[in-house]
C-alpha cells in the first residue's frame, strides 16, 4: 500500500485521486481541500448568473444526479476528502504535509507521492480597495453573493473589468438575463486580446455592442472609489457611476506551496512540470491551474487554466503515479467561448502573440458557409488562419460566427498539436453531407488561401482601409447594388468579365474585392498574369457586414 495525497479538490485533483483510487486499489488516496465548497463546474458560474443553467447545484453533480461531497468520493470513488483543511507546508525529508483547520487546529499527513493541484486565484489591481461591492468571480461565493444582489433588486448598474473570457461572459449574464446597464472595460485594444487578433475582436466587440453593453476599449482603469451607495470606476477618458464592480483580468497560479519547498517556477509564476506531471521535487507531482506545460508553438512552457487541459493533467499524474506509461504531450490551448449569439473559439497564437514572441507569422482571412450555401439553415463562419510562411507551419486559428466555428478549432488543434503545415491541413478529410458541412470545409479554404499568399496572392486585413484605393470589385451587379464597395466609387468588373477586360483597366488598381474573397483572389491571379499587380481583401465583404453583428 501506497499513500498519496493530494492538495486541491477541484477539476485536475480530483481526477487524479478517483484514477489512483480506482487502477491501484488499496492504496491510501487523501485529499485535502480548504474550502468547504469543492468538485464543482468553476466553468458553469457564469451560465449559472445567465440563467442558462437555472439549478446552481447542478454545478455539484454528476450526470446522473449524485452530488459530489464527501461521502459520494469516500463510498463510491474510495477517496477520502478533509474539507476545510488548508495545506501550510510540506516536509520533503519526512513525507509529511502540515494542515490547519478553520479553527486554528494543526495536523499533518504522511505521503509516499504528492499531488500539488493548489489551482489559481483572480488577480488584483494593484489599487483595488476590499469593499463589499468590489470583487472578483471565481467561486461559488462569489456567484451567490451577485445573484442574491440581482435577486433582491440591488444591483442594477455594472461595471465589470476586463473584457476576457470571464468578463465577456460575465456582460452578457448581467445584461441578457437581469437588464442590468453593464460598462465593460478592456485595456486592449479590443475585447479577448489574449485569445484574438483584431479582425475577430472587431467582431466580437460588434456582438458585445449589439448586446445592449457598453464596451470602452483602450480603458486602462485608474480608479475604483466605493461608497456605501456606489462604486466610481475612473479610467483614462472616462469615469462611471455603478452599483457593483466586478474585476475579472485574469487569474494567477497559486505555487507559494511548492515555492516554499524549493519547486522549480516558470517565469509566470507557475510550477514547472515534464510531460509526467512531475516537478523539480522528489515524489511532488502538481496538475491543473497552478502549473505551466510545453506549448506545441511557443518555445517555454505556459501556464492555460482551462478544466480541459486539467483533467487530462489529473489523469496522466494518476497513470504515472501507478506505474504506467503516460505523457501530456505540448498543448495548443484550444479555447471557446459564446458572447450573446456569437460564438468565438481559438486555438495555437495568434498574429499578435507570435509578434510578442518573435515568432515569424502571416495570416490570410475567409468567410465561409457553415453547411452547403443551398441548405435552409447555412450560416457563416470566418476564419483567420495564421501560419509561419519560412516553415508553412500552421500557428492559430480563430473563428467568429456560428456555433459550427468550434468544430473547425476542434481539428485545427489536432494539426496545430502535431506540428502541422498548412499544406497538411488543406489535405484534412472531413465528413461531408450538405446538412452538416459544404464540399470544401472553411479550414481547408483557409489553408487554400494561405497556400495562394505564398504563391504571391496577397490578402489584406478584413479591416484594412478601403476609401481612397483604387478598388475593383468583381461580385455581380446586384450584389454591388445590395453592399456597395468603396462608398459606390469601385469600379466594377464581374469576375466573368474580367479575363476579357483586364487589359482595359488601369494600372493602379490596389485592392479586389468580393463578397466571401474567393472571387478577389481569383482576380488577383489574372491581373498577376496581365502584368498588373493588386491584392485582395481578406474574408471579403461580407467580414466586415459581421461587424454590423446582429444589425441590418
Amino acid at each position: 500500500m501506497r499513500r498519496v495525497v493530494v492538495v486541491g479538490a477541484s477539476a485536475a485533483g480530483l481526477k487524479c485521486a478517483c484514477r489512483l483510487a480506482r487502477i491501484a486499489p488499496g492504496w491510501q488516496v487523501t485529499v485535502v481541500e480548504e474550502r468547504s465548497l469543492f468538485s464543482y463546474a468553476a466553468c458553469g458560474l457564469p451560465y449559472v448568473l445567465s440563467g442558462d443553467v437555472d439549478d446552481p447545484d447542478a454545478l455539484r453533480r454528476t450526470a446522473d444526479g449524485t452530488l459530489r461531497d464527501e461521502g459520494y468520493f469516500a463510498h463510491v470513488k474510495g477517496v477520502e476528502v478533509r474539507s476545510p483543511w488548508r495545506a501550510t507546508a510540506i516536509d520533503l525529508e519526512g513525507k509529511r504535509l502540515h494542515l490547519r483547520g478553520r479553527d486554528g487546529d494543526e495536523d499533518t499527513l504522511p505521503w509516499d507521492e504528492l499531488v500539488l493541484a493548489t489551482g489559481a486565484r483572480p488577480q488584483r489591481l494593484p489599487f483595488q480597495p476590499d469593499h463589499p461591492r468590489v470583487g472578483a468571480f471565481h467561486t461559488f461565493e462569489d456567484l451567490q453573493r451577485l445573484r442574491r444582489g440581482l435577486e433582491r433588486g440591488e444591483i442594477g448598474r455594472v461595471g465589470v473589468i476586463g473584457a476576457g473570457l470571464v468578463g465577456c461572459e460575465l456582460a452578457e449574464a448581467f445584461r441578457a438575463l437581469w437588464g442590468a446597464e453593464v460598462t465593460l472595460l478592456e485595456q486592449g485594444p479590443w475585447p479577448l486580446p489574449r485569445l484574438v487578433d483584431r479582425e475577430v475582436g472587431a467582431v466580437v466587440g460588434a456582438a458585445i455592442e449589439t448586446g445592449g453593453v457598453r464596451l470602452v476599449c483602450e480603458a486602462a482603469v485608474t480608479a475604483i472609489d466605493p461608497s456605501p451607495e456606489s462604486v466610481r470606476v475612473a479610467w483614462g477618458g472616462g469615469e462611471a457611476e455603478v452599483d457593483v464592480v466586478v474585476v475579472a483580468v485574469g487569474v494567477e497560479p497559486a505555487s507559494e506551496l511548492a515555492a516554499a519547498a524549493g519547486a522549480r517556477l516558470a517565469a509566470s509564476g507557475a510550477i514547472e512540470v515534464d510531460g509526467r506531471m512531475a516537478t523539480s521535487l522528489p515524489g511532488v507531482w502538481a496538475v491543473g491551474d497552478c502549473i505551466a506545460v510545453p506549448h506545441a508553438v511557443l518555445p517555454t512552457p505556459v501556464c492555460l487554466p482551462l478544466g480541459s487541459l486539467a483533467n487530462r493533467q489529473g489523469r496522466v499524474a494518476a497513470n504515472v503515479i501507478a506505474g504506467r506509461a503516460d505523457r501530456l504531450p505540448p498543448v495548443a490551448g484550444a479555447m471557446a467561448i459564446k458572447v450573446f449569439d456569437c460564438h468565438v473559439a481559438a486555438t495555437g497564437i495568434s498574429a499578435t502573440q507570435a509578434g510578442r514572441h518573435g515568432v515569424p507569422a502571416a495570416s490570410v482571412w475567409v468567410t465561409a458557409h457553415d453547411r452547403a450555401h443551398y441548405w435552409p439553415e447555412v450560416d457563416e463562419i470566418a476564419l483567420a488562419l495564421v501560419y509561419d510562411p519560412t516553415t508553412r507551419r500552421v500557428l492559430g486559428v480563430q473563428g467568429v460566427g456560428s456555433a459550427e466555428v468550434i468544430k473547425r478549432i476542434d481539428v485545427a488543434t489536432q494539426v496545430i498539436a502535431r506540428g502541422g503545415t498548412i499544406d497538411e491541413l488543406a489535405h484534412l478529410e472531413h465528413a461531408y453531407a450538405p446538412p452538416y458541412a459544404p464540399a470544401l470545409d472553411p479550414l481547408a479554404v483557409a489553408a487554400f488561401a494561405a497556400q495562394n499568399q505564398e504563391d504571391g496572392v496577397q490578402a489584406r486585413s478584413p479591416l484594412a482601409p478601403v476609401g481612397g484605393a483604387t478598388v475593383l470589385d468583381v461580385r455581380h451587379q446586384w450584389e454591388r447594388e445590395e453592399r456597395p464597395a468603396n462608398g459606390g466609387h469601385a469600379l466594377a468588373v464581374p469576375l466573368g468579365e474580367l479575363r476579357t477586360e483586364v487589359e482595359a483597366l488601369r494600372e493602379n488598381t490596389e485592392l479586389v474585392v468580393c463578397e466571401r474573397g474567393a472571387r478577389a483572389a481569383e482576380a488577383v491571379r489574372m491581373l498577376a498574369a496581365a502584368g498588373r499587380g493588386a491584392a485582395y481583401l481578406g474574408g471579403g465583404l461580407r467580414w466586415r457586414q459581421l461587424l454590423r453583428w446582429g444589425r441590418s
